[in-house]
Parts: C-alpha cells; structure tokens; sequence
C-alpha cells in the first residue's frame, strides 16, 4: 500500500454533476458489461448511470449525507451515508482508481464503525457480486448476510462491551 493520503470529506454540490460522471466512468468502465462497448457509447452509457444513480439515491435515502471525498486538493470519490434509527447505511463509496490503494476507503469505514460503536448499532452496505472490494470489506469484519442475484449485503456489528 503507498503513502497514506490526507481525505476531507465535503457535501456534494450540484457543480459536482461532472466529476460525478467522471467517477462512475474510471471505476465501472472495465465491467463485463461496458469494456467490449465502444468507447463513445461505453461513455454515453455510463454518463446516464451516473445521473440516474443520483437520482435513485437521492429519492430513496433523501436524508443520508452524500459527499465528496477529497485528496490531494481535488475530488477522488463520494461517499454516501444514510442513518436509519437501527443502522448505519453505506449507501456509495466510489473512489478514483488512482486513488484506491492509499487508505482512503480504510479510513471511512473505520470512522463508521467508530460511529457504530458510539451509537451501539450495526454498519451495512451491498457490494455486486464479483466486486473486489468484497474482499476489502471483509478484511475490515464486513461479513455477507445475503446473496441477491446481483449483489451481497454486508455487516458489521459492533463488538459487545466496546463503548
């Protein structure tokens, strides 16, 4: 793992539309289903994910905190958290593959399980199957709860007796 980077986290604004499309763009486009596009219609494709996505999850979670995650002075991902009263959702943590690696996405899992911790309740996210950061995921205690046919919830809980 390289260097650890130095993250801020701010809200996402709507100026923020083209880096967004940006982002879905460097981490989905070598999928299955988008690498044997060509490249034009792999980017209108995906350039229309990205707008839908923040559609969605602003429609189902209109209360979660959706940010920026910031380093080295620019955007390198978003990070979407949704509180429920028995939960913690991570609804979206995208970061840029230049990025990944620097302990970036450690960092924020950890302070949601920190927050986990303090509030006494569990962390969940969903990871599509075949994603590599399952892995990453479990590597941070995350275990899988259910398989869909797309996609893996995941938990974490927090250990009995942490305050």
């Amino acid at each position: 793992m390289s260097e650890k980077a130095e993250v801020s986290l701010r809200p996402e604004t709507p100026e923020d539309f083209s880096f967004l499309e940006e982002l879905v763009i460097a981490v989905r486009e070598g999928e299955a289903g988008f690498r044997d596009l060509l490249p034009s219609e792999r980017t209108r494709l995906l350039k229309e994910q990205a707008r839908l996505q923040i559609t969605h999850y602003r429609k189902v979670y209109p209360a979660a905190h959706f940010m920026i995650i910031e380093a080295a002075g620019r955007p390198v991902g978003r990070y979407y958290v949704h509180q429920a009263l028995d939960h913690l959702l991570i609804v979206e943590l995208s970061i840029l593959p230049a990025f990944q690696g620097h302990g970036i996405g450690r960092q924020l899992i950890k302070s949601a399980q920190a927050e986990a911790i303090r509030t006494k309740i569990p962390v969940r996210l969903s990871v599509e199957v075949g994603n590599p950061a399952i892995s990453f995921y479990e590597g941070l205690g995350f275990v899988r709860t259910k398989t869909e046919a797309s996609h893996h919830a995941m938990g974490w809980t927090p250990p009995s007796g942490v305050n």
